[in-house]
Parts: C-alpha cells; structure tokens; sequence
C-alpha cells in the first residue's frame, strides 16, 4: 500500500479569492456564532472580588432583563443564597475546589475547562457539564491532541469567560465582583473574607491599587483583549483596579 498522491488547487486565485473575503466583510453582514441561549448580545460575569455584594439586586435585575450570568468560582454559592441561579458557571482552575458549587443547580450550565481537577467533574455529574479545552501553559498542550478546538486568553477564570462568552457571540460583556484588587483594608482578596499573601503596590493614574501577583497579572492581560477580540466591549462595576484602568483607557482614547 502506498499513499495516495494528488496535485489539487482551489477554485480561483488568492488575489481573486482575498478580493472577494474583503468584498463580504463591508458588506456589515452578522457573522457566525455558536451560542447556548438566547439573548440580547449582553453577558454578564460574576467574580469573586470583595465588591461582589454590592451588586446583588443589580445582577438580578440582568438576569430579569434575559442576560445570561456566568459565576467564576466562589461566585456561584453566594448567587444561589441570594436566589439568582446562573446561566452558566466556568473556572479553569486545576486546584480541588471543594468550596465552590456545593449546591448545584439543574439549570445552570458549567463550562469546566479540561485541565479543571477531577474532583469537580465528578460532583457534578448528572448536571449539565460542557467541557472545553483551555490553551495556556506549552507543557499541557501534547494532552490536548485530537481536541476539535483549544481557547486561548488570559491567566484568569473571570477573563476566560470573557473569551468564550466572545466565541458564543457576546460582544458586550458587564463583569461584576472583578475588582482585581484587595479590599480597602489592604489584606481581604474575595467576599469571603479570604486574605491575600504578598501585596503588590499599583498605580493607575492618581490611584493606588493594592493586589497580590494573580490580581497584578490579570490587571495586565485584560488590557489586551480588545486587541484581539474585535468589536468587544467590557464594562467594570465597581471601584476596582479593573474598572479605574478601564476608566484611565477612556480618558487616554484607548479602545475599552
């Protein structure tokens, strides 16, 4: 046996074929989307940053409106106490997280990234898991062959959100309890009270912002997003790092 060998080429040139690429895209036409619900073109993200309870009644509030809410992590228990089920919940991290989804809902939808630990996947089996497969570090990247698609973005479960709400067609994304930073007492990290270890100092502005090295790191990233994902548009509640770099954007005329 031998391989089949074949001498082929397309239909047209590449100067007539890339004619007619830039010929359909002016013509404005809606491009295709993946999407698992229906809904307005808004997502809404929720982190698990010390000003996530201030948020309550408007998160509830997008959810009457039928935007879908994604909780990231600790997020999702503290939805579910206050009677907001989300739409979906996603996290790529690969710790065990035995705090997080302790009550699982039927109507959510969880995104766990494949590099997610064991753990998870199997408490929430019988629910309606979707898996995904998360580009990041080059050494994880040989367990990924054969996979149909790998999702870049950025180092943090709350920004990759943001990536595959863009993948399911969102371009408008409101990103509540994303404050990337600590609270103002300089040492509490999530709503939960939990604590933060080497504080690193940020300046946006004439504000001082006080992270430790995840926060730093994501502050960092998200600037790049809308560089590479075209017509997205992020909006930061709050008064946190995220929001006041986004705010430092606008008034430099950067694109937010």
């Amino acid at each position: 046996m031998h391989p089949l060998r074949l001498q082929v080429s397309t239909y047209g040139t590449d100067e007539s074929n890339g004619a007619n690429i830039v010929s359909a895209r002016a013509r404005g036409l809606p491009e295709l989307q993946p999407a698992l619900c229906a809904h307005d073109g808004h997502f809404v993200v929720a982190g698990s940053g010390p000003s996530l309870p201030d948020f309550v009644e408007e998160l509830r509030a997008e959810q009457a409106a039928g935007r879908p809410i994604c909780a990231v992590n600790g997020a999702y228990d503290f939805l579910i106490d206050n009677d907001i089920v989300p739409n979906f919940f996603l996290t790529v991290d690969p710790r065990p997280m035995p705090q997080n989804v302790t009550r699982p809902q039927p109507e959510t939808i969880y995104l766990l990234a494949s590099r997610v630990n064991p753990e998870l996947f199997d408490r929430l089996q019988g629910y309606n898991v979707m898996l995904w497969h998360s580009y990041g570090n080059v050494d994880e990247h040989p367990f990924y062959k054969d996979s149909r698609a790998i999702y870049g973005g950025a180092s943090t479960s709350g920004l990759r959100a943001v990536t595959i709400a863009y993948i399911m067609g969102f371009r408008n994304v409101t990103l509540y309890g994303k404050d990337s930073c600590l609270a103002a007492d300089r040492l509490t990290k999530r709503f939960t009270g939990e604590h933060a270890g080497q504080v690193i100092d940020v300046i946006v502005g004439d504000r001082m912002f006080y992270c430790n090295g995840a926060m730093a790191q994501q502050a960092k990233e998200v600037q790049e997003y809308p560089q590479f994902l075209d017509g997205l548009h992020l909006d930061f509640k709050g008064d946190g790092l995220l929001a006041a770099i986004w705010a430092e954007r606008k008034r430099l005329g950067l694109s937010v």
